[in-house]
């Protein structure tokens, strides 16, 4: 549905459903979701779940969810490879589809990402839900720097937005010096409402405005501060496409992303256990899709979280999360797990090393190690010995762990078109 601008929220009957009702949907599409394991049937799930000694009957409700093994990736992987080309974990036939995506292969080979039109509209109505809470309404115009191509994260932020009924405008990444005077060109003409880049990107294309003249944020209407700083990247959910792309957005009260439960089981598990995480606990993101045609059950994103269980002040009912990192970007000093985002917390509080943005890396060591080696680039008139000395003294405070600072100059750190590798390899 298309809500009205004067409204909270999207879709009010849906954001502000009473817990009760709301988990009585879950079990009601829950259960449509394992009837069709075996009546399509989707033969991935159904040895899956007949390995663990589960029978439909044994899946009775909500709390029997538990009962079924989660799913990583490399499972997914292993699926395609064994019943070339798409697996045969589909929900639907390939010929039902009418897009195609491939995960960034990261953590390995790419899988392969099939959406039916059913699939396309429960991801779209997920989308236009989490961009109301930006703020962002019908006739607005926002800019973003998604790449294209087998990557779907940018076809399906582009078509989110647009059934929302913004202009969109669809920059890409700043990849060679004529793409990038051709988008500030058109920047400069339109002066988007918003923009959504990433990483580096905001900064990649202001540097450039500059180098031309321009002002980014009276000329462009790009502003710069705040959107880097390691408290946005808690307020998204996941963008897990495989699972549901844009699982959640933070509301007005900036505390947590709110998740879209009607559309997404959602667990966070401690990744040794197994067992459900409480409020504030570290776990990884599990998700059961729920509605589209191409589901998955107890997928494990290998995404960091933390529940926000309190009951939101704005009124939406669903609960809210905390986006840490990535599992395979833990890297281990003095026997604790730190993410990049630990890191980027300790770097804002020295305007030294994070003005005007923090750009740094954790350089991960192999084997043990008993200090964090951090490399970051710093104001080149900043006394080093001593910035130095007091960011490590930050680091043993805030994070209980011994840092190895590695301070360079300003452009030293790489920069990313896109996502930014805040964790490299020695």
């Amino acid at each position: 549905m298309k809500a009205g601008g004067d409204r909270r929220y999207y879709d009010p009957e849906v954001q502000t459903m009473p817990r009760e009702r709301l988990h009585a949907l879950q079990a009601e599409r829950l259960a449509r979701q394992l009837d069709r394991v075996w009546s399509v049937p989707v033969p991935f799930f159904e040895r899956k779940l007949e390995a663990a000694g589960l029978k439909r009957a044994d899946l009775r409700g909500l709390d029997d969810l538990a009962k079924i093994p989660t799913t990583r990736k490399s499972e997914l992987r292993a699926s395609e490879a064994e019943h070339p080309p798409f697996g045969d974990y589909r929900g639907a036939p390939p010929g039902a589809a009418v897009r195609l995506g491939a995960s960034t292969g990261t953590s390995g080979r790419p899988t392969l990402i099939l959406w039916t039109p059913k699939d396309l509209e429960v991801d779209h109505a997920a989308s236009a839900r989490g961009r109301w809470r930006w703020g962002l309404r019908p006739g607005m115009s926002l800019a973003n720097a998604h790449p294209f191509g087998m990557n779907a994260g940018g076809w399906h932020f582009s078509h989110g937005i647009e059934h929302l009924g913004v202009l969109n405008i669809p920059s890409g990444p700043p990849v060679g010096e004529q793409h990038v005077r051709d988008v500030l060109e058109v920047w400069r003409r339109l002066k988007p409402d918003q923009y959504r880049l990433f990483g580096n990107v905001p900064r990649t294309y202001a540097d450039a405005a500059r180098a031309q003249g321009l002002d980014p944020e009276r000329d462009l209407n790009l502003k710069l501060s705040g959107g880097d700083h390691p408290s946005e990247q808690y307020l998204m959910a996941s963008s897990g496409l495989e699972a549901l792309p844009l699982l959640g957005s933070a509301c007005d009260e900036r505390n947590g992303a709110h998740v879209a439960e009607d559309l997404a089981i959602v667990e966070v598990i401690d990744e040794r256990t197994g067992k459900p995480c409480g409020h504030g606990e570290r776990g990884n993101l599990v998700v059961t899709v729920l509605e589209k045609d191409n589901f998955l059950l107890r997928y494990d994103l290998e995404d960091v979280v933390r529940w926000n269980l309190d009951p939101c002040p704005c009124g939406e009912t669903s609960r809210r999360l905390f986006y840490e990192g990535r599992v395979r970007d833990v890297v281990t000093a003095n026997g604790k797990g730190v993410l990049p985002i630990d890191v980027a917390f300790v770097l804002y509080e020295f305007p030294e090393a994070s003005t005007p943005s923090a750009e740094y890396q954790v350089v991960r060591r192999a084997g043990v190690t008993d200090a964090l080696h951090v490399r970051c680039e710093v104001d080149p008139s900043a006394d080093a010995d001593a910035l130095a000395a007091r960011i490590a003294a930050r680091f043993r405070e805030r994070l209980g762990v011994t840092a190895r600072l590695e301070l360079v100059a300003r452009g030293k750190v790489p920069r990313f078109a896109y996502k930014a590798a805040r964790v490299v390899d020695e």
